[in-house]
């Protein structure tokens, strides 16, 4: 390349190099930026790389001059502590592979300096089960291109059987709702979807989602979708399992506090009781999830009401014995 265009990059060369290779703790002198990209075959004055710098400051570059150390940018899109935040929800996301887990901490390495990559290299860690295909991303991306065109999708629907082999739902049958929204929760990415045949609100794990394809329908659910509150609905499915709704009273110890606001938030009513417990009353999709769930706090949560679901808990419980 012709000295005089190599000249035309300098500046450019300037700010990958301030990006890269500086942080508060780690400036560059004028002596070094100059031999920097002398490296790369530019050549350089002491005034102007002071002009330069002068240029990025006024283009909105927020370069810092340290005293008699030299230049850094410190202020930069993500800071370090959300860049980590960031690699920690990548590397625990289970519908991702391991090699895309991995290409977008790479990623993610472009937004700080090769010191803060260092650090963000050393907070990775695999989730004990990860996704072992990348359909999921052609997937994901169909789902949202209906959900912005407004149409209907189909789809086939898998579960895996004994022999850990994927399996079609019902022998092959396409699935066709409105898609509404995508959520992950449990680590998992669910398609919240409205079926006009069964005239509800239905959810579906998008990993076990295949050949997703639009269809030439207009979206249907506008009204079921027109106040529905998303955190709620979560808060009501355990691990995304349907049930019956029904409106539960839990009798609660004080130290369940901390359990009932993590699962149902704070919006609840807490009823106290004389014995220093309280009373919740909330909207839940009884199913075997939320009973194991109440399993799981023996002693300090109890299924007070209805009677219809406290039956149905007994059986949970003694079908559960019964199967040991």
């Amino acid at each position: 390349m012709p000295r005089g265009e190599k000249q035309k990059l300098k500046l450019l060369c300037l700010l990958d190099l301030l990006k890269q290779e500086t942080d508060a703790e780690h400036p560059m002198s004028v002596a070094e930026i100059i031999e920097r990209l002398a490296d790369c075959g530019i050549s350089a004055e002491r005034k102007s790389i002071y002009d330069d710098v002068r240029a990025l400051c006024d283009y909105g570059v927020c370069v810092e001059a340290a005293p008699r150390r030299g230049y850094y940018i410190e202020q930069r899109t993500y800071e370090l502590a959300e860049l980590k935040m960031l690699v920690d929800i990548i590397c625990s996301a289970k519908f991702l592979t391991e090699k895309k887990s991995r290409e977008l901490i790479h990623k993610l390495y472009a937004e700080t300096s090769r010191y803060g990559a260092a650090a963000l290299d050393r907070q990775v860690y695999a989730a004990h089960v990860k996704s072992q295909s990348e359909v999921i991303y052609y997937t994901v991306d169909a789902i949202h291109a209906a959900i912005r065109e407004g149409v209907q999708i189909s789809f086939r629907y898998y579960h895996y059987d004994a022999s850990k082999a994927r399996v079609e739902r019902k022998d092959g049958y396409r699935y066709a709702v409105s898609p509404w929204t995508l959520v992950w929760n449990d680590e998992n990415y669910y398609l919240v979807a409205y079926d006009d045949a069964e005239q509800s609100i239905r959810h579906f794990r998008v990993d076990r989602m295949g050949d997703v394809r639009a269809l030439k329908r207009a979206r249907c659910g506008k009204e079921a979708f027109e106040h529905f509150d998303l955190a709620a609905y979560e808060s009501k499915t355990f691990g995304m399992f349907g049930g019956r709704e029904e409106t539960v009273t839990l009798a609660c110890a004080e130290r369940a506090a901390d359990a009932i606001i993590d699962r149902f938030g704070v919006e609840p009513t807490f009823i106290r009781r004389a014995d220093g417990g309280f009373d919740v009353t909330v909207r839940v999709f009884t199913s075997p999830q939320f009973y194991g769930w109440l399993l799981g706090l023996s002693g300090l949560v109890r299924l007070k009401a209805p009677a219809r679901a406290v039956d149905d808990y007994r059986a949970y419980l003694k079908q559960a014995v019964e199967e040991l």
